[in-house]
């Protein structure tokens, strides 16, 4: 059926069809409708409500529904339909943010989107979503559009975006879209004696090898270090987690927005790792990323986690790792800039106060934290449990691996991306 459109403003997400188009169609109150342009192929979809008040040739749409549409008021010859399948549970969402001025604020973006979910909830709640449709969010000034969804949705697939169902499940996260957040790291990494077990496959990473040996230069000690990642071979967990450091780093300089990352290793003892400032001499716990003698960094943090994998006791503490980050981010200077904290461990807290308690204690203001924990090894070492709930209290994920490809991936892909997920309250 072809029919044309009215701006209805706000329908909270619904369009309105005439009861005598309602019955052509074959459609009742709550019915879903497609309405597509047949020239351009933009389209939309949404939920109906019967009024006959609206003329028979005519579909009412909701403002915002319309403009995620690309469709507008007065486009006729639209194609409507009857959506007849069933409607899908959305268990994930990724909203990416774009600022609609160049000169807007970015850097706290995905944190100003986080203080802000209720009027976002309320602007697109109850909404029907699919990714590549985009809209305003007037109380940001961005623009927001549906990346990804859990189950993914192809075609003219759509579910209907229920928050706090959302927040139940997986959650829902934001991420900024084509501009880069700068923001500060600690990477904790355990290094106790199990983190010597030789069990990571080195696989389908000779590029991230080779642009870390150039990163490298001739330096003979970093050179050295990332020869032992042969492909085929298995490496100690702790080589892995060392060269995982050496990644993030990378990236971070290859950024260059002289980002600060601080290191902390942790087993029976924890230690931080200290650079000297290029412009002060000064001993400081951070190295900035700015690609000053690079290749220096790299190799102090190579053989520091190395060598304090070799010296590594058999006991684990994750609590006093925490407080020591806490003190490196303080150390940064940076209380409003964005802020993440990634966790390595191959086991279990099994010496020093407990993780979750000092994190509430340490990190009480988690708006511009977000917390990434990760598992490496075996599954049935590791209390998974304990690492989804650190995750959790700070806006973050939990991940295991268990091969170098995954690692470095992940890794790479945290030392550029600051995202943020919202779950509900416990």
């Amino acid at each position: 059926m072809k029919l044309e459109i009215d701006d209805g403003g706000d329908l909270r997400g619904y369009a309105v069809l005439n009861p005598k188009t309602a019955k052509k169609l074959n459609a009742e109150l709550g019915s879903i409708v497609v309405f597509e342009d047949p020239a351009s192929s933009f389209w939309g979809a949404a939920q109906i409500r019967i009024n006959d008040g609206v003329p028979d040739d005519r579909i009412r749409i909701d403002t915002l529904v319309l403009e995620a549409s690309l469709l507008m008021e007065g486009d006729s010859g639209i194609e409507v339909t009857l959506y007849d399948e069933d409607m899908t549970a959305l268990e994930y969402v990724e909203f990416g943010l774009k600022p609609l001025t160049e000169d807007a604020s970015t850097e706290d973006l995905v944190t100003r989107a986080a203080e802000q979910v209720e009027s976002l909830e309320k602007l697109i709640g109850g909404r029907l979503v699919y990714p590549g449709m985009s809209f305003i969010w007037p109380e940001l000034n961005v623009k927001v559009e549906i990346m990804t969804t859990r189950p993914a949705l192809s075609g003219k697939r759509f579910a209907k975006l229920a928050f706090e169902a959302l927040k139940e499940r997986t959650g829902y996260q934001f991420k900024t879209i084509g501009i880069a957040t700068p923001f500060n790291a600690v990477l904790c990494i355990d290094t106790s004696g199990s983190m010597k077990t030789t069990d990571v496959p080195v696989q389908d990473i000779a590029h991230a090898r080779e642009g870390l040996k150039d990163l490298a230069g001739d330096n003979p000690e970093v050179q050295a270090f990332l020869d032992r990642f042969k492909e085929g071979t298995n490496v100690s967990r702790g080589e892995a987690a060392a060269m995982a450091v050496l990644l993030y780093l990378a990236e971070k300089v290859g950024r260059g927005y002289g980002e600060k990352v601080g290191v902390v290793t942790f087993e029976k003892e924890v230690t931080e790792m200290t650079f000297l400032s290029s412009e002060t001499g000064e001993v400081q716990p951070f190295v900035e990323c700015t690609g000053r003698e690079k290749a220096l960094g790299l190799q102090i943090i190579s053989t520091h986690v190395v060598d304090k994998i070799e010296e590594g006791g058999t006991l684990t503490d994750m609590g006093t790792a925490l407080i020591r980050a806490a003190d490196i981010i303080d150390a940064f200077g940076d209380p409003t800039k964005p802020t993440m904290l990634i966790m390595m461990t191959d086991g279990m807290t099994t010496s020093g106060p407990a993780p979750l308690k000092i994190l509430k204690e340490r990190f009480k203001n988690t708006a511009s934290l977000v917390i990434y924990t990760i598992g490496l090894g075996e599954r049935s070492e590791i209390d998974e449990e304990l690492m989804l709930a650190m995750a959790q209290y700070g806006n973050g994920t939990y991940r295991h691996v268990d091969n170098m490809r995954d690692l470095l991936e992940w890794y790479g892909k945290l030392a550029s991306e600051f995202a943020i997920v919202i779950r509900g309250s416990e």
